[in-house]
């Protein structure tokens, strides 16, 4: 009786060369055009919900104004080109130090969020402490498990 198993196929595709450390099939122009997008569009959706969440707090219930829209428009400036920066340095990075650059700079943005909040600057530095700290940790495990 036939195993039910599915027998390994060939494929007529000839293999496509890929460069030192890049898989097939990642080559060419076509992916560095998407790998570029995504280097831009990544920060800037990151800014403005950063940017509307911190105009958000900051209006504090009250009516909408150009003061707050303007505020939330360079927060999202801001935290988006440190993002767009960090992103496009990370690779000049050992592991340690990517990974405390992400977890200052979450750390930084989420105390300065909480301290929108109304919350003292004692609980807004242990906030952001304890997030960069969580975050640093992560992404150190994950950079160094990956590379």
């Amino acid at each position: 009786m036939a195993g039910h198993a599915a027998v390994p196929g060939r494929s007529t595709r000839p293999a496509e060369p890929a460069g030192p450390g890049t898989p097939a099939g990642r080559t060419g122009p076509r992916h560095a055009a998407t790998v570029r997008r995504r280097q831009v569009i990544v920060p800037v959706v990151l800014g403005l919900v950063y940017g509307y969440y911190a105009a958000f707090l900051a209006r504090d219930a009250g009516a909408v104004t150009g003061l707050n829209f303007g505020f939330g428009m360079l927060c999202a400036a801001v935290f988006a080109g440190l993002c767009f920066l960090l992103g496009r340095t990370q690779r000049a990075m050992i592991p340690l130090v990517r990974a405390a650059a992400y977890g200052a700079l979450t750390g930084v943005a989420v105390g300065f969020l909480h301290s929108l909040a109304d919350n003292t600057v004692l609980d807004a530095t242990i906030i952001g402490l304890a997030v960069g700290a969580g975050m640093a940790a992560a992404t150190f495990y994950i950079f160094y498990t990956r590379e």
